[in-house]
């Protein structure tokens, strides 16, 4: 099996999620910058958006981070992480979507406003209303157990895990010190991803980089 070239950094949550869904079904990946930036005319004969994340998977080139995992995952049959039960696919789907568009939305959000240094009040109310709500419900819809939505590793864990890294990390960059707060599940899986092989070393991977973003 020929090695997948993701082209991106670790901190990107966009990224991280084809991270975690390589690890996860065990595909061999390598993490690439192109040579010359995102926007050089290189990269842009791979991605004419010139964004990340992008892969080239032998002569398959794709991108927007959606597509990769969906694709990854349908390629490799091994270690399947989108449920085939209607009904499973379907919670496991619905977090993802909750970590990616609410959860992950608002922690990008401080982050964006610290790395611009922008304070501006009513913009951070916003933001903390916005990722509260995101939180009250994904610990409502998460399954208390392992994983997010179950026993098994699913695409529920590739985009929650990098979005709760954001909604704790960027969130504390504006005094919130555990966004987390008493929300018994999400507590526990945090703390389980941390242990986790695969998600603790994207964790630590992303926390490395932020510190260096932010040192300057």
């Amino acid at each position: 099996m020929a090695t997948i070239t993701v082209y991106g950094s670790v901190l990107s949550p966009f990224v991280a999620r084809v991270l975690l869904t390589c690890g996860y079904k065990g595909l061999a990946s390598e993490l690439s910058m192109p040579k010359d930036g995102i926007k050089s005319p290189e990269f842009l004969k791979l991605n004419p958006f010139g964004k990340i994340p992008t892969i080239k998977d032998s002569g398959t080139v794709l991108y927007e981070s959606t597509v990769i995992v969906d694709y990854l995952d349908a390629k490799y049959k091994k270690k399947k992480l989108i449920p085939a039960a209607a009904k499973a696919m379907g919670q496991a789907r619905l977090i993802a979507a909750i970590s990616a568009e609410y959860v992950q939305a608002a922690g990008l959000k401080f982050f964006r406003m610290k790395r611009a240094n922008q304070n501006i009040p009513a913009d951070i109310e916003a933001a903390t209303l916005e990722l509260t709500k995101g939180l009250d419900v994904l610990e409502k819809i998460m399954s208390g157990k392992k994983y997010a939505a179950g026993p098994s590793v699913t695409i529920a864990d590739c985009f929650a895990v990098p979005a709760l890294f954001f909604a704790v990390h960027a969130s504390a960059l504006y005094g919130m010190k555990d966004a987390i707060g008493s929300r018994k599940k999400l507590r526990a899986y945090w703390e389980r991803m941390h242990k986790d092989k695969v998600a603790g070393k994207i964790l630590q991977g992303m926390s490395d980089r932020m510190k260096q973003l932010l040192a300057g």
